[in-house]
């Protein structure tokens, strides 16, 4: 039985891919120490985790990330939450010897395996990353035009190294923590360019266990319909006009039109919709899709990945992060539509949900890719890769 922390970053497409790990390691036994905030306690504590909750800074947050100052802004959040999981987990560490931590790729995972000095075993909620890519970013040490941090982020880092005797080695730290063995949830089919990564990586699948968590949304309403889901995310701002472009664009739909807005959208700033449509801050994800016929998605990762599970065809309008590479993926495996535009029109919602509901060729790309999904070893084969590495270096 070990007793193991688990750091991640708050947000729906880094903690829900988790969950499977996290509840594999609950069910053998070993004492899981989740460190996460309020809106994902209930479906951490469902799969069997301790949950320690910190502030989420991320929430409400303004960040356009058009803007030149994106970038600084977000590592500003990275920091603050960094600062705030070292102080829990200092607080954690008077009474409990930790084994290891398991953490995501964003955030603290590092700072906080060098400050418990344990070993440490990374994950991905999305693609690897190729370097050239990652070489654009501000971030990157190597960048043309290096970040320089603003005085509040300075001052954050400063008191890290401070308190807590640690120090990234570099920014983009924040963005691509590593460890002794790197647990993706996706398959070795669905990773672009996977020749150009090295040994050390492990691609398990992503896992779906059941989200704990209060909702009522009237799922019965679905049951025999023809149903259309609709889902930027969580997090994206200014979601009111592309919304009611869907409103018109499906106003005639022959069935139901479910939209999940997010929390920040302004309800007030949504056109009346017709009786078919059922619009909420949030839907039941899983369960909507195992009711729907065509999704249209921003390329969410956590997203993409459910609806190939349930052989959902997708319309993917990538806004930003990882969401081209997943949309561009997604089109080159014929596995859904990608519409790369900033002004999307109702005229090219329609022909593009027209596209994927009557060609098959998408619901073959789809099963090939959930196939390669079900191929892999999930939870269980890291939870042995883990122990294999602990075992050898014991």
């Amino acid at each position: 039985m070990a007793n193991i922390l688990i750091i991640n970053f708050p947000a729906e497409g880094h903690v829900n891919p988790s969950l499977g790990v996290t509840k594999a390691f609950a069910e053998r036994g070993d004492n899981v120490y989740y460190i996460s905030t309020e809106e994902y306690k209930d479906r951490i504590e469902g799969v069997g985790a301790n949950v320690i909750l910190h502030e989420n800074v991320l929430k409400g947050a303004e960040i356009d990330t058009a803007s030149p100052g994106a970038s600084n802004s977000l590592l500003t959040i990275m920091l603050q939450t960094s600062l705030d999981i070292l102080s829990i987990t200092r607080e954690l560490a008077n009474d409990i010897s930790f084994d290891f931590v398991y953490y995501d790729s964003f955030g603290a995972g590092e700072l906080v395996r060098d400050y418990l000095q344990v070993p440490g075993f990374s994950s991905s909620a999305s693609f690897l990353i190729p370097e050239e890519f990652m070489r654009n970013l501000p971030i990157h040490p190597d960048a043309g035009e290096s970040l320089e941090l603003n005085e509040h982020s300075q001052s954050i880092l400063d008191t890290i190294k401070k308190e807590y005797g640690v120090f990234p080695k570099n920014m983009l730290q924040f963005m691509q923590n590593q460890g002794e063995k790197k647990i993706v949830y996706t398959s070795e089919y669905f990773q672009p360019r996977l020749n150009e990564f090295g040994e050390g990586y492990h691609f398990i699948g992503p896992s779906f266990p059941h989200r704990k968590g209060g909702n009522d949304f009237p799922i019965e309403q679905l049951d025999n319909e023809r149903v259309l889901y609709i889902s930027m995310g969580t997090i994206l701002h200014n979601v009111e006009d592309f919304f009611n472009t869907c409103i018109d664009a499906f106003s005639d739909f022959p069935g139901k039109v479910v939209i999940a807005t997010g929390a920040r959208a302004n309800f007030q700033k949504l056109k009346h919709a017709p009786d078919h449509f059922i619009i909420r801050r949030y839907i039941p994800q899983l369960d909507v899709l195992q009711h729907t016929n065509v999704f249209i998605t921003h390329g969410g990762m956590n997203s993409v990945n459910e609806a190939i599970y349930h052989e959902v065809p997708m319309v993917v309008l990538p806004h930003d992060k990882d969401q081209p590479m997943v949309a561009a993926r997604l089109s080159e495996l014929h596995a859904g539509y990608a519409i790369f535009s900033n002004n999307v029109t109702k005229d090219m919602l329609q022909e593009a949900v027209h596209e994927v509901v009557h060609n098959q060729d998408y619901n073959h790309g789809i099963q090939k890719i959930k196939d390669s999904f079900l191929r892999c070893g999930g939870p269980s084969e890291a939870l042995e890769i883990i122990d294999a590495h602990l075992e050898r270096d014991n």
